[in-house]
């Protein structure tokens, strides 16, 4: 605890040539604690979720978890509003807190249009991830984070796509308009059989539909992995074929090599020969 306690003077005098001008800018609550020994200094990279609120109706004006990526600055340097500078110095890595921001601490008179007006306090839910990441691990992040957004972009798509199918069944049951009941004593129980019957049918459609675009997208991925199996296959063809060419080329130079070397041995055989037969 003591050491807790010195860690956290030792970050409160290093953040006090930075003085915050209202009162009101402060941490207002912990909602997860940190490590409670990484704390940051003046210069260092954080890298934090946060969601920024009007401290006066509640209205969301910004949010990295939203946008699905972590936001990166250096702090104590001006790079964002005074309030953040001062107060993110006391925090500790993996703490997350409820942060008051006075307005003179924030965006001030100039307020930042169009989703901030003047004057205007502010409250913030910020987690402090890391300190100083390392590139390997900002890039292994970076890379699963693309990766989770364009899953949520799917999953919105397909619930809007399901949506729209839903609201384009409202309108052409009532185009076709109201069905004429049986003339019958029963005409009332008939009436009601037709509206259940017909609902059940659209809801069927909507469910075939639903189907046949999940059997038209398995059959895209199906068709992709083949094409990627076979180009595979192709590929490891091609070399393979691109190897025994190699070989036999270096097999043919060999061949003519010897060849070459059997001629001159017989050259210089029947030469000998020729010099023997000749009189001295």
């Amino acid at each position: 605890v003591a050491f807790s306690v010195c860690v956290y003077t030792q970050h409160m005098s290093v953040s006090a040539s930075i003085q915050l001008e209202s009162v009101s800018t402060r941490i207002v609550d912990e909602l997860e604690p940190g490590d409670g020994a990484s704390f940051p200094k003046v210069g260092d990279k954080l890298l934090v979720h946060y969601t920024g609120c009007l401290a006066a109706t509640g209205r969301c004006f910004d949010s990295s978890r939203a946008r699905g990526h972590a936001f990166t600055f250096t702090v104590g340097c001006g790079k964002v509003i005074k309030g953040w500078d001062v107060l993110l110095l006391r925090l500790c890595k993996g703490q997350r807190v409820k942060l008051h921001v006075g307005a003179v601490d924030g965006y001030g008179a100039a307020g930042s249009p169009p989703n901030v007006p003047a004057n205007a306090d502010l409250l913030f839910d910020v987690e402090l991830i890391d300190i100083n990441e390392p590139l390997v691990k900002e890039g292994i992040r970076y890379r699963k984070e693309l990766e989770d957004k364009a899953r949520r972009e799917v999953e919105e798509q397909q619930e809007r796509d399901a949506k729209a199918a839903m609201a384009s069944e409202g309108p052409k049951a009532a185009a076709s308009g109201p069905k004429r009941p049986r003339e019958s004593d029963e005409s009332g129980s008939g009436s009601d059989s037709d509206s259940s019957s017909s609902s059940s049918e659209s809801s069927g459609a909507a469910r075939k539909r639903k189907e046949r675009k999940k059997d038209k997208k398995k059959e895209k991925r199906e068709k992709k992995r083949r094409e990627r199996k076979e180009a595979k296959k192709s590929s490891k063809k091609e070399a393979k074929r691109g190897r025994k060419k190699e070989k036999k080329k270096k097999r043919d130079r060999e061949t003519v090599q010897r060849s070459v070397i059997t001629g001159k041995r017989l050259k210089l055989d029947d030469s000998a020969a020729d010099t023997e037969g000749r009189a001295p």
